[in-house]
C-alpha cells in the first residue's frame, strides 16, 4: 500500500479545497473492470441521437406528460424460507420489475436505491440501467418510482417518480457512446432528497460523478455539484451516505471497479454540495482529515448501501471476492471494520441449478428498503444473466435473524413501574388519646416487670379496656344527651 496525493487536474473547482486529501491506494489492482462487467459495456442501443449532455435538470416540463392514473400490480407469492449456514432465514420475497413495475412503463432494471418520502410510508426507489420491456428496450437511466410496503410485506410500486403516465429518465442526456448515469445512492434530508450519480462512458469506465436535489420528492432535480473521477484518487466514485445520530452525514466510497477496498468520509448536511468540506476517516489514526486509509480492506467493493438502524450502523455490500451479498453490522461506525462478522445473504451459483439464497446466480447491488429492523430487514438484490441477458432484474429478499447473528438485542426494554409509597402523618383518634392519657398518668402500670409474669397480661387488658371505652363512648354520650331532653 503507498499514498498518493490527489491529481489536481482531475478535480473541479469545487473540490480546490480538498486537494491536499490522500488516500492509500494499492499499488496494483486485481483484474480489469472488463472482466468484472463482463457484458456490462454495451446495454443496448438508444434511440436517441445528438451530442450526450449532462444537464442539470430533468426532463423539461414544457413538455406535457399525461398524469399518472392509479393501476393496482398484481399480487406476489414469496417462496419458501430458507434457513442459511449462518443462522439467519432469507426468503425470496419476489422480483420487484417486470408485471409488478409494467403498470408505469417498464418492465426491466437493476439497482434500486431508496430514501423515505412523506409521512404515509412511501418511499422514492432509483433504479439504474432500465427498460421499457426487455433488456435492450427503450434504454433508460436512472428512471425513478414512488414505492411502499405492502400489508404482505412486498414491495409494491405505486406511481413514477414524477406523477407522470410512465417513468423516463430522471436526467436529461443522450445515451451515445454506451454514455449512462448509474446511480450510487439516495438520502432525504430534512425532506429534501439527494442523489449522487456516476457517468459512466460504458460500465467500470467512470468519467465523473455529479450530485443532484430535488425539493419535489424526486419529479425535478437540479444538480448541485460535479466532480471528475479521480476524486479522493479514484475512491469517491461509488457511493453510499446516511445521516448519523450527530448530524453528519457518512459516506462509505471506493471505485466503481469492483477492485478495491472500503473508505468512509463526513460531512455536514449544508456541505452536501461542497466536497472540498467532506472529511476522510483513518482508522491508523483514529482521526478524521485529509488522509485515510481503508475501513474495510481485504474485499473487492462492489455497490454498497450504509444505513443508521436501531442504533447500528448497517453495511449491505456486493463483494466480488466472495461473489455474494454480505451484510456487516456494528455500533461503531468510525474504526477499522475488517474484524466485524459478515453474514451472507446471497451466494452467486450456476444458472442451472434452483435459484435460492444459497444459489442466486450474478447478484450484484443490495439495498436496504425503508422501514427495515435488524430483526427483519428487506433488501434489494440485482440479478443479470449477462450471456444472453434473458433475466434482468431487481428482487426482494427478506432476512430475519441478523440479530442473533450479531448478538443484538433489538426489544426494547419494558419500563418497569414503580410503586410510590407516599407517607402521611398520622391522626390521632379518640381512642389513641385516651391511650396516651392513661400512660401519661399511671406509667408504672405500663411499664415491663421483670419479676412478674403477668405484666404482659395486664397490660393487654388495659389496653382492651382502652380501646373498649373509646368504642362505647360515643354511644354513651348520645344517651346522655337523650336523657338530658327528656
Amino acid at each position: 500500500m503507498r499514498s498518493r496525493s490527489l491529481p489536481k487536474s482531475l478535480l473541479s473547482a469545487s473540490v480546490v479545497a480538498a486537494l491536499t486529501c490522500t488516500v492509500a491506494a494499492p499499488v496494483a489492482h486485481a483484474a480489469s473492470g472488463s472482466s468484472d462487467f463482463a457484458g456490462l459495456s454495451s446495454r443496448g442501443t438508444s434511440s436517441s441521437s445528438g451530442s450526450s449532455s449532462s444537464k442539470s435538470k430533468s426532463k423539461s416540463s414544457t413538455t406535457q406528460k399525461r398524469k399518472w392514473v392509479e393501476v393496482k400490480p398484481p399480487k406476489k407469492t414469496a417462496s419458501a424460507p430458507v434457513r442459511m449456514p449462518n443462522g439467519t432465514t432469507v426468503q425470496i420475497m419476489g422480483d420487484v420489475l417486470g408485471p409488478y413495475s409494467a403498470h408505469t412503463g417498464f418492465r426491466s432494471g437493476d439497482l434500486g436505491v431508496m430514501a423515505p418520502v412523506g409521512t404515509n410510508g412511501e418511499f422514492a426507489m432509483i433504479f439504474g440501467d432500465s427498460f421499457r420491456g426487455n433488456f435492450g428496450d427503450d434504454w433508460m437511466s436512472p428512471v425513478g418510482v414512488i414505492a411502499k410496503m405492502d400489508e404482505n410485506g412486498y414491495i409494491e410500486i405505486v406511481r413514477p417518480i414524477d406523477n407522470s403516465y410512465r417513468v423516463d429518465d430522471m436526467i436529461s442526456y443522450h445515451h451515445v457512446n454506451n454514455l449512462t448515469l448509474i446511480p450510487s445512492d439516495v438520502i432525504n434530508i430534512d425532506g429534501t432528497l439527494y442523489m449522487q450519480g456516476m457517468w459512466n462512458q460504458g460500465i467500470g469506465n467512470v468519467s465523473g460523478v455529479q450530485i443532484w436535489k430535488s425539493t419535489d420528492n424526486g419529479a425535478t432535480w437540479t444538480s448541485i455539484a460535479s466532480t471528475g473521477s479521480d476524486f479522493l484518487g479514484g475512491m469517491g466514485q461509488l457511493i453510499s451516505w446516511e445521516k448519523g445520530p450527530d448530524g453528519y452525514i457518512y459516506t462509505v466510497a471506493t471505485s466503481f471497479k469492483r477492485a478495491d477496498p472500503v473508505y468512509l468520509m463526513r460531512f455536514k448536511p449544508q456541505d452536501i454540495g461542497n466536497m472540498g468540506k467532506w472529511q476522510v476517516y483513518s482508522p491508523k489514526k483514529d482521526k478524521w482529515g485529509s488522509s485515510a486509509e481503508p475501513i474495510l480492506d481485504g474485499v473487492r467493493a462492489g455497490e454498497m448501501n450504509l444505513r443508521y438502524i436501531d442504533g447500528h450502523w448497517v453495511l449491505v455490500m456486493f463483494n466480488q471476492k466472495t461473489l455474494s451479498i454480505e451484510v456487516r453490522i456494528s455500533d461503531t461506525l468510525d474504526q477499522d471494520w475488517s474484524t466485524v462478522p459478515v453474514a451472507v445473504i446471497a451466494q452467486n451459483g450456476p444458472w442451472s441449478a434452483r435459484q435460492t439464497p444459497e444459489n442466486w446466480s450474478q447478484p450484484y447491488g443490495g439495498y436496504i428498503v425503508p422501514g427495515s429492523t435488524i430483526d427483519n430487514m428487506d433488501i434489494v438484490v440485482s440479478q443479470w444473466k449477462t450471456d444472453d441477458n434473458s433475466r434482468y432484474m431487481s428482487t426482494q429478499f427478506n432476512v430475519k435473524g441478523l440479530d442473533k447473528f450479531f448478538g443484538i438485542n433489538t426489544k426494547k426494554e419494558e419500563k418497569q413501574e414503580v410503586l410510590k409509597v407516599v407517607e402521611h402523618a398520622a391522626t390521632d383518634t379518640p381512642d389513641m388519646q385516651a391511650e396516651d392519657a392513661a400512660v401519661e398518668a399511671r406509667p408504672e402500670v405500663f411499664a415491663p416487670d421483670d419479676n412478674d409474669g403477668t405484666a404482659p397480661l395486664r397490660v393487654a387488658a388495659i389496653v382492651l379496656g382502652l380501646v373498649a371505652g373509646a368504642v362505647a363512648l360515643p354511644l354513651i354520650q348520645q344517651q346522655l344527651r337523650d336523657l338530658l331532653q327528656l
